[in-house]
């Protein structure tokens, strides 16, 4: 990705920035009291969310080159 590209990018992804910061904070604080996998949902589902975005503007920048 080219530096347009990036900033493309984190500007479509701003409104998860928040939504990351819940999650991991989330899976901080309910470590003693919630199995593993009900932590991280939320992370994973940002993920899947990131990876699909990425893909998206990689399949731009191949179009474009």
């Amino acid at each position: 990705m080219n530096s347009e590209q990036q900033k493309e990018f984190l500007q479509a992804t701003a409104w998860i920035r928040p939504l990351t910061k819940w999650s991991a904070l989330f899976a901080f604080k309910t470590q003693s009291y919630l199995p593993m996998w009900i932590r991280n949902l939320p992370l994973k589902a940002i993920k899947k969310l990131l990876n699909g975005y990425q893909k998206k503007y990689q399949a731009k920048s191949c179009k474009s080159s």
